[in-house]
């Protein structure tokens, strides 16, 4: 698993166990970085999209992340954009297998 979803993960448990409220400011990057001992912003701001995602946090340029909810919501999925993204990549394959002989 990538280390930013594993990061996601446990502040979505941290949270879920209310160790951050709803309306609470999360730690700074700089303090999550230091915590998850990772030296790149990108890692923690990958994991703050993904709790952005499931609407459990917002974030403010210039000011931080916030708690909005200690339950995800639920994502809506477009399943016929999904089925065009997978149908792609797998005609790009047959492709690519068709040129091997």
């Amino acid at each position: 698993m990538a280390r930013y979803r594993e990061i996601a993960e446990d502040l979505r448990r941290r949270i879920g166990a209310g160790e951050f409220s709803p309306g609470q400011q999360l730690p700074s990057i700089a303090a999550l970085q230091e915590h998850y001992d990772v030296p790149g912003l990108n890692t923690i701001r990958q994991a703050q999209q993904l709790l952005v995602e499931d609407g459990l946090v917002e974030t403010r340029q210039g000011v931080g992340a916030f708690v909005l909810r200690n339950d995800p919501q639920p994502r809506a999925v477009d399943v016929a954009a999904e089925l065009r993204t997978a149908r792609a990549a797998i005609d790009r394959a047959l492709a690519a297998l068709g040129n091997k002989s």
